[in-house]
This record gives C-alpha cells, structure tokens and sequence, in this order.
C-alpha cells in the first residue's frame, strides 16, 4: 500500500495571505506546474533531453535524475541472491487480490492446470482446456477451489493452491465481470492477455478469497510495462524509462525477497507471511509500483520504440556506491522512481513523499533522490500540457486537511527551486484559537487534489527568489509543553511534536491534559494514524462499513479511511465491526503501523513472550525498523497483549517519522 507520511521542515519568513475571491465558494485559486510526485526521473524532461540530444544515451538520460547514479549491468554487481537472474519465472506481479473467482481462456492452443490437494497426482491435472474455451477458478469455501467449465467442476477440488500455465499455447486472456474487482490493469478492454510466464494462484489466509499473481521473468515483464505515450517515440526517452522501470522492479524483488526460496525455486517465492496476506507478490501490476498490463502493451502496432528501448538496455541498472550505499541500495541498485512532469525542479524524498510542517524533525534524506534542475520539462518545444496549471481549493477542505475550525488565509513562501521546495503558510482558527502553519511536501498535491506540489503562485501572488535562510536544513526552536499532566514522562518530547502537528486535536481527555497512561482506544489511534499518513478522511456524516461505528460521530471518516487504506479490517467479521471503544494492544498496534508504513519483513527480534503470536511477524518488523525497543530487557520482551498507552503511541508514532528511511513508491 501507498502511505504518506508527515515529516517536519524549517520555519520560513512568510508573507500576507490573500483573501479568497468573493465571487466564488470561499477558497483560494493555486498555480502550478508538474504532474505527480515530482521525485526522479520526469519523463517530460527525459523527453526534451532525448529530443535535444537524439544520440544521447537513455541510461545517461536516466542518471540525470538520480545525482551520484551511474549505469551498469545487473550480471556484474554482488546481488544479495542470484534468484533474479537464475531462474526464468522469479518476478511475482500481482495481478488481483481477494477474488472468489478468475474467469480465462486458453489462447492458440491448451493450457496446463495445476490444482494442489486435489487428490489426482502430480501436475498437470488431466483436465486441459482447449483454444478459446472459457474456463473458471473459484473459491468453493474456506481453502477450497475447483476448475470450473460449463458450470461444472472439473475433476477434484483442493486447495486454493493452483497454476495456469501454457508450454503449448500462445497464452492466457483473463475477464473480469461488471461487479468483480478486475484482475488486471487495461482498462480498455474487457479481457487482458498474458504471453510470459504463469499464471500462480494463492489463498489469503486473512480474507475471503485468492490472490492472482503472474509469476515472469525480469525482462519479459518489461516489455508489458505502459509508462509512456506510444507517440513517444524517441529511443533515448524509451531507453530512459526501461533503465528506470528495471532498477525500480530490481529494487523492490530484492526488498521483499527475504528468505531463502524452497526445495522447488519455481513455486514460492521468499517472501514473508505479511507479504504474502497482503499480495503474494514482489509488486503489483498499477499505481502502486508500475502500471503493467502483459501482451496489451507488447500487441500494440505502435509498441515498436518500447520493446527496442527495453531490448536495447538489457540487463542495465542505476547503482549508486557513494555514503551509505549498503542502507540505500540493494547490492548497490538504485530505489528509482518517476513521475510524468517535474515542473523544471524535480522533488526530494523528503518533500517529494512526506509532509512537512513547523516544528517537526526532518525524514532523512536519501542521497541520490535530491532535487535537481530539469528544464527540458519546461522548453516550449517539448509541448508538455502540465508545463502550468490552475486549480481552486475551497477553505473548508483545506480545514478539514488540517483538522481546523476554518482556514482563512493561503500564501505561498517559497518557490521550488534546487536549494528550497514550496511552502506554503496556512492560516486560520483551530480549536477556537488563533493557528497558523507552514506546510512543504506532497500533502500539498494529494490532501489538496493539485497535479503537483510545485507551485509558483496562489491567487496570482509570488513570492520573491528563495533566500538562503529558507534552505533545508534550519534550526527549529524546542516545542513548548502542550500539556500539563505528561511533565517529565519519558514521552512528553513525542507529545508535544504531535500535538505541535495537529494529530492530538479532540482526542485531548481534558483542557490540557492528554492522559498519557491510558489505554489507547481504536478510534483515537484511527484519528491519530490517519493524521500522520496524510490521508484526507471521508466528510463528516459518510456511510461506514462497520456495524458498530456510528455515522454522525466525528471521528468516523477516520476509522472508514484506514478501512479503505487496508491498514484496518476490523475485529469481528459477522457483522463487520471495528470495536471502537476497545484498548489496543501492543501486539495489535504493531501489526497497524506495519501495515500503514509498509514495512520490509525484518529478523527474530529476540522477544521471549511472542513465539505463536499471530502478530509477530509485524512485532519482528517494527523492532527490526527501531521502531520498538519492546517493554522489558532481561529476559528481553515486548508485552503483546498489554494494552498500548496514550504516551506509548505517540513515541511509537515519532520514531517511525524519524527512523523510516526506505521512501514509498
């Protein structure tokens, strides 16, 4: 899953807010430009470059982007396994999660089936379905499936363990029906076609259903990536963007690949029982790492440039080998990542990924995913649409972003530039007190609906050249005591930097007063989650899905968007219920913040009282990000089923805002 998370920045000068255009619903009107995140590669820029320089070689193109970077083959770097280029399937791309049922077709020939614990021997089962015969796999009951034709099962069913594959036929089609999650990402179509690898179905131990994975090979999946227009085409910007797709799919197979893979390398791969709930896969065909959509892409008459610029790069990666390699890279390859337009200054992962507002710690900074100048994104001559934009934001999202009363003012204190990001100061009322805010980072784009967060003017007011003392980097003054009844608990430091956030706002238990050794109930920790992910909730008064949850309380978009983020599934499942009132435990709460942050499985972290627990894996990850430091050291143990406090929580919050370093997709 996406996740944004709220990181802090320098106080900046700032300078007269201007009043909301009385013409229209009280708001302000944002200029830009860009299109996405704005971290790495632009592929308008790597256009115009390709454009400019048509020998210029693509991998080069790509380094621009990523400062410090150089190319080199995958076959002559010290990889943390040989898995990746070993084996001829080892990528899994989920194509769909929670299904009860996968409709296919056999094309230009039959496919082979296989079925564990069905009773009929070893793979293949006998049963074959032929060329253009539609067939289905169903989930029957809990662990159970069958192959279905004609409405028939055919032969035995077993477990939801099952393999689509095709030695003697051209290939799969999958269909999707008008009320079934389609399995697949063209959307132009009904049905989506795969020609590389195989087809590997695995149930979800947590949800009704299976998750659908297409097991295939590094560069077979290049070739059904869709990043670029099929008018582009200049080889050196097709170049560009197979070198940058291949280290972000190289990148992340070595992420999630943790373990050794067993006896049999094709069948599993090495990933952990967390990553195998969420999508049995290395990545997933769309947004949340790169759109893929199989032999669509490859049948295109125009797909000509791309399969030349992923042939002609073959095997080619970006490597970084500077400071901090070893923590940043995996074997030296670069976390790549790219977005359709830069506006002329492409994004750190600081302010590119996070949030950043007044008197908050900074994320840490990668190397090699600073901003630098890109001004091929803006030549005239490229023809990029999102060179500049407008967009109105009403005052009332704005506030409810930010949790205040209203929000009356809006200006802009810096521009982008290679030395500053944009920031913009926010101000209003909050709690029925006079607030103000700066805020830098992509909540500006994703909380406030714009293409970009690089914005140059709000209500047609700039602001002058950035000056040296808005560079990253500047001294915060301490945060002032929010409340009176934490005075020197160990957590009052993690507080204080909440409450200077906003996340505390009407979760207080009295006028100043937090009530830090209380249990922390899970509607507070869905407030509190939701604010520090950056992810605007429903408005007041939306459905909910939960039984238990009241509509008209206040904090129920809270509870439906970590619902709708899948950090949450509830406590009990007939009826679906959240338990709103009920404490959460230490055990709970780290299986929340593993999920929310999307962390990497991690190491036995040596607790004695979580062997058998269903949370330890997340207990391991959270330890393994320093997260957690567990509640006892001699014998070393983490208290699972202890109710987490108030005061625990908002450490626990802290640190992973100050200590996660690998940047979301």
């Amino acid at each position: 899953m996406f996740r944004r998370l709220i990181f802090a920045t320098a106080l900046a000068c700032l300078v007269p807010a201007v009043a909301a255009d009385a013409h229209h619903t009280p708001g302000f009107d944002f200029q830009g430009s860009g299109w996405g995140h704005g971290v790495g590669m632009g592929q308008w820029g790597a256009r115009g470059q390709a454009l400019e320089d048509p020998a210029k070689a693509g991998e080069d193109i790509a380094a621009h982007y990523f400062p410090g970077s150089d190319p080199a083959s995958l076959g002559d770097l010290s990889l943390p396994n040989d898995v990746l280029l070993r084996l001829d399937n080892p990528l899994w791309v989920n194509l769909a999660s929670q299904v009860t049922l996968l409709e296919f077709t056999a094309v230009g020939g039959p496919l082979d089936l296989c079925l564990a614990g069905d009773g009929e021997g070893p793979c293949p089962k006998p049963q074959h379905p032929q060329s253009g015969e539609r067939w289905e796999f169903r989930r029957m009951a809990a662990g159970r499936c069958g192959f279905f034709h004609g409405g028939e099962l055919q032969g035995t069913a077993g477990d939801c363990r099952a393999s689509i594959s095709w030695p003697d036929a051209k290939g799969v089609r999958l269909r999707h029906g008008e009320d079934r999650e389609k399995p697949c990402l063209a959307r132009v179509r009904e049905e989506c076609e795969y020609r590389h690898g195989e087809l590997k179905m695995r149930d979800d131990p947590v949800e009704t259903g299976f998750h659908v994975v297409l097991a295939v090979g590094l560069e077979d999946y290049l070739r059904g990536v869709a990043e670029l227009p099929d008018d582009w085409t200049e080889p050196g910007v097709n170049q560009a963007q197979a070198v940058t797709a291949r280290s972000y799919a190289a990148f992340k197979f070595f992420l999630w690949e943790t373990t050794a893979r067993p006896a049999d390398p094709d069948e599993d791969p090495g990933i952990s029982d967390v990553r195998k709930d969420r999508c049995w896969c290395h990545l997933y065909d769309s947004w949340r790492d790169i759109n893929y959509i199989g032999w669509t892409k490859e049948a295109r008459s125009a797909s000509r440039p791309w399969l030349d610029g992923v042939e002609t790069t073959r095997d080619r990666v970006l490597t970084y080998f500077g400071d901090d390699w070893e923590r940043v890279t995996k074997g030296g390859i670069v976390q790549t990542f790219f977005s359709a337009s830069s506006g002329g200054i492409t994004r750190s992962n600081v302010y590119g990924f996070r949030t950043v507002r007044d008197g908050n710690t900074s994320a840490r900074q990668w190397p090699y995913l600073t901003r630098v100048a890109d001004p091929w994104d803006l030549d005239p001559a490229v023809g990029n649409p999102h060179a500049s934009w407008e967009e109105r934001v009403s005052a009332a999202d704005i506030a409810r972003w930010l949790g205040w009363d209203e929000v009356t003012e809006a200006a802009l204190v810096t521009r982008a530039s290679v030395a500053s990001p944009t920031k913009v100061r926010f101000g209003g009322v909050r709690n029925g007190q006079e607030a103000s805010v700066t805020i830098a980072g992509d909540g500006l784009r994703t909380a406030l609906g714009l293409k970009s967060s690089n914005i140059t003017a709000i209500d047609g007011v700039a602001p002058a050249d950035p000056t040296p003392s808005d560079a990253d980097g500047e001294e915060e003054p301490p945060e002032p005591d929010a409340f009176e009844d934490d005075a020197g608990d160990f957590h009052e430091p993690s507080i204080n930097q909440l409450a200077a956030m906003g996340v505390l706002d009407r979760t207080e238990c009295g006028d100043r007063l937090i009530c830090p050794g209380d249990p922390l109930l899970r509607w507070v920790m869905a407030v509190w989650m939701i604010r520090i992910l950056d992810q605007m909730p429903a408005s007041p008064g939306a459905e909910t899905r939960f039984a238990d949850v009241d509509p008209a309380s206040w904090w129920t978009p809270y509870v439906e968007r970590l619902a709708e983020i899948d950090v949450t599934k509830g406590c009990n499942t007939d009826p679906l219920e959240y338990c709103p009132d009920q404490p959460v435990t230490r055990a709970q709460m780290a299986s929340f913040l593993v999920r929310a942050l999307d962390l990497p499985p991690g190491s036995p972290a040596g607790f004695t009282d979580t062997a058998g627990n269903l949370h330890q894996p997340d207990i391991d990850a959270l330890a393994a990000a320093e997260v957690t430091k567990g509640c006892a050291t001699d014998p070393p143990g983490y208290c699972p089923e202890r109710s987490v406090t108030r005061a625990e929580m908002a450490t626990f919050l802290v640190r992973a805002l100050d200590r996660i370093d690998s940047p979301p997709p």
